[in-house]
């Protein structure tokens, strides 16, 4: 994709969503130093408060959508290429922010002799941010990761 047609289509978007486009450009590398200094378990502790509803009384899909797609514009577009668990950190928190309940969930595989992992997100039991037969090709833990501390509702 040209540059031309690059910053055509990052003038379309809303206000809204360049806010959450900017947000998920500076949280994915803040995510994984945070990951380096605090380790896995305090950052998703941190992430995973439960959840206040702060902005909606209910979800709305096109919220869920725009927020998927912002995180995931930066992660591909992004001076900074972050991995699938930084990613599905940064996504959980965002959706969480709008009061949005949703999944941390992280599966494994053995491949090439070697054990191999994988992180994404859920809302509902619909995956968000990876193909919908990720759980065929990585075995997901029984349920949703949660964070020591942090009683699920």
């Amino acid at each position: 994709m040209s540059a031309v047609n690059s910053w055509r289509k990052l003038k379309k978007l809303s206000l809204s969503e360049l806010n959450l486009l900017v947000r998920s450009l500076l949280l994915l590398p803040l995510t994984a130093v945070c990951i380096k200094l605090f380790g896995f378990r305090r950052l998703y502790a941190a992430i995973a408060f439960p959840n206040k509803k702060w902005y909606y009384s209910e979800p709305i899909k096109k919220d869920i959508y725009v927020i998927t797609r912002m995180v995931s514009l930066a992660s591909n577009r992004g001076l900074y290429r972050p991995n699938c668990l930084q990613k599905s950190l940064v996504l959980l928190w965002l959706l969480r922010c709008q009061g949005i309940e949703s999944d941390l969930r992280i599966g494994v595989r053995k491949q090439d002799g070697s054990l191999e992992a994988h992180a994404w997100v859920e809302y509902e039991g619909d995956v968000l941010n990876d193909s919908s037969d990720v759980e065929e090709r990585f075995a997901p833990f029984a349920g949703a990761i949660g964070p020591v501390g942090v009683k699920s509702l």
